[in-house]
Parts: C-alpha cells; sequence; structure tokens
C-alpha cells in the first residue's frame, strides 16, 4: 500500500507517519519507484502501537524508541519489555525529596519486601506512592503504607491475570500493546469505581442521619 492509503487504514496522518519514519520509530517501506514506497500490515500495526503508546500512555517520543527497542531485542525478556512500557509511564522524582516523602519511601520499600514484590530499583512507582502518601499526611489524613494492604491484594490477583492475558498474544508487539492499553485504561477505571463508591458512601451517610 502507499503512504496515503497506510494513513487512511492507521488513521495516522502522513505528515505524522514522515515523522516517525525520520524518528527512527517507523521502518521505511519496500523501494517501489523514485519517491515511492510500498507499506504492508506490519506497518498498519507498528503505527497503531506507537499511537498508543503516545496518545495512551502519555509516552515521549524518546521513551517510545527505548520500549520498541526493548520489545525488539528477542534476547530481551518479556518481563524487561514490559518494564520499559510501565517506568515509561512516569518518572523518576528528580532533586532532593523533602525529608517526609524519604520517610514514605523508606515505608514503601519495607512494605514490598513483606509483600514479597520485587521491583526495580529504577522504578518510578514506589516513589510517586511516598509522594502520594506523605501529601496525605500534610493534609492531616492518618495515611499509612499498610492501608493498602485490601487494594494491594485485590489487584496483585487481577495483575496477574492481565500479565498472563498479555503473555497469551502472538507475537512481542501485541504483547507490548496489550500490557500497555490493559494498564493504563484500567488504572482510569479503577480510579471511576472509586469514586463512584465514594459518592455511594456518602448519600448512604446522608440517608442515616
Amino acid at each position: 500500500m502507499r503512504i496515503s492509503e497506510l494513513s487512511a487504514r492507521s488513521g495516522v496522518s502522513i505528515a505524522s507517519i514522515k515523522y516517525y519514519l525520520r524518528e527512527g520509530l517507523l521502518t521505511s517501506g519496500e523501494q517501489s519507484a523514485t519517491n515511492q514506497a510500498d507499506y504492508g500490515d506490519y506497518h498498519v500495526r507498528r503505527l497503531r502501537l506507537i499511537r498508543s503508546l503516545i496518545d495512551i500512555g502519555g509516552l515521549s517520543i524518546s521513551k517510545v524508541r527505548a520500549t520498541l527497542a526493548a520489545m525488539e531485542d528477542e534476547t530481551t525478556p518479556m518481563h524487561d519489555a514490559f518494564g520499559a512500557v510501565m517506568h515509561g509511564l512516569d518518572e523518576i522524582p528528580t532533586g532532593d525529596l523533602s525529608a517526609d516523602v524519604m520517610a514514605a519511601y523508606d515505608e514503601v520499600q519495607v512494605w514490598l519486601r513483606h509483600r514479597n514484590w520485587k521491583i526495580e530499583d529504577d522504578a518510578p512507582a514506589p516513589y510517586r506512592l511516598a509522594e502520594l502518601v506523605a501529601t496525605l499526611r500534610r493534609f492531616g489524613f492518618p495515611a499509612a503504607v499498610s492501608d493498602f494492604d485490601n487494594s494491594a491484594d485485590f489487584v496483585e490477583r487481577t495483575a496477574e491475570a492481565e500479565v498472563h492475558y498479555a503473555r497469551s498474544m502472538p507475537d512481542r508487539t501485541a504483547a507490548v500493546e496489550t500490557m500497555l492499553i490493559g494498564t493504563v485504561i484500567y488504572e482510569r477505571a479503577l480510579v471511576e469505581v472509586r469514586r463512584l463508591a465514594l459518592e455511594a458512601a456518602s448519600f448512604r451517610l446522608d440517608e442515616t442521619n
């Protein structure tokens, strides 16, 4: 297919496709004539993944490049390819962390060891959890990392199912895309469920008073 058809089938503009080609995120099509190239289904799927990483995951071009490299390297374990996606969704805080955040971070590390969750040192999530716990405490909430045990028990079960499902995909591209979309969309769904629960709890409290 020509680049115009590739654009129509993928939903990605020709300008964006050319940009991804220049950035090395998308491989060139097969040269068919001067200034013309033919593209295939691989390019459609690749563009779909790139757009998912950018639009759904919010990854920068540099992080998309790193994720694609991990995905394509057959010597890279799938765990590390998934890690490239998970870690790409956030950043480790830069600069010196406040004392209360560092104290919460130490608590998070103890909690992770207690749960026997093996997390890479460069994972942003423990830092973000520590920041959130510290912020709750600043506003007077009696927050402890252990307060998340029940939620952690639930998401651990669902995470097992998500990872198994992603790894059942027919190839690494589909597996990485499934992991990304499942992570981001499922997280958003859980947030909405919690908001619904809060509103329902508030209504029940009014009814009993």
